[in-house]
């Protein structure tokens, strides 16, 4: 007997928004807007305001988005090992301890990107060679990590089957 596959909800709302947000704020600033332009800067900003409420909503936010379900834990990365050895990934999870590893990174990069940003802004800090280079070098190393993350993504997907990038677009996924 064959049961009928079930959908449960994996990504609320908010995390979907803040990730496709985030993606093209980030992938628009670093490829297209001209630096120090006011569509830059204001890119920046709104980027900087959604990281902040990222954060806030990772210790608030429902359980999956929270950093204590994803915080890449030595017992945790032992078990997610165990898991791809053997094949059995629990669908019911949202990031495994490498993918939290990641978003704890970024998150962590994106701080660092919008604060520097906005420091080049201030009369203190104005034309301050180590505040530009820190920004530049800062958004340089998110985008390698960015290209890490997508990479893993859909590595991630073809190994496990599961339909992660689907996933992050419904908040949904088949079990």
């Amino acid at each position: 007997m064959s049961t009928a596959p079930q959908t449960i909800i994996i990504w609320d709302g908010f995390v979907r928004l803040f990730h496709w947000s985030v993606a093209s704020l980030f992938l628009l600033d670093f490829w297209v807007l001209e630096d120090g332009d006011p569509p830059h800067e204001w890119a920046g900003y709104a980027l900087g305001a959604l990281v902040l409420m990222r954060i806030i909503w990772g210790f608030i936010g429902p359980e999956n988005a929270r950093f204590s379900s994803f915080f890449p834990t030595p017992k945790r990365i032992a078990a997610h090992w165990r898991e791809l050895k053997t094949g059995e990934i629990d669908p019911n999870v949202g990031h495994n301890p490498f993918g939290g590893a990641m978003v704890i990174f970024l998150l962590s990069l994106l701080v660092l990107v919008t604060l520097s940003g906005w420091m080049q802004t201030l009369d203190a800090f104005w034309g301050e060679e180590w505040v530009q280079q820190l920004h530049e070098i800062s958004a340089d190393i998110t985008m390698i990590a960015v290209v890490i993350h997508v990479s893993a993504v859909v590595l991630m997907q073809i190994l496990t089957q599961i339909p992660l990038i689907q996933t992050m677009v419904t908040g949904r996924r088949q079990i």
